[in-house]
């Protein structure tokens, strides 16, 4: 398995509503297709042209829901 190299959060981190693929992942903490996978499933990808974006919020709810069913 590869190490991690960068363990501390990304510079702006916490203020981001919309976080790239390597962001996602560390906010996760998943590999990066668990993580793609996870968030296209949820329905938080956002598209503008090529690039796509995961709406942390989206992501939020969803693990909040999940928690409170347990």
């Amino acid at each position: 398995m590869k190490e991690r190299n960068n363990q501390t959060a990304p510079e702006g981190f916490t203020e981001k509503r919309l976080l790239d693929a390597k962001e996602l992942c560390y906010y996760l903490s998943l590999g990066r297709n668990r993580a793609l996978e996870f968030a296209k499933s949820i329905g938080s990808e956002v598209k503008f042209g090529k690039r796509c974006l995961y709406d942390k919020r989206k992501i939020d709810l969803y693990l909040d829901e999940m928690t409170e069913i347990e």
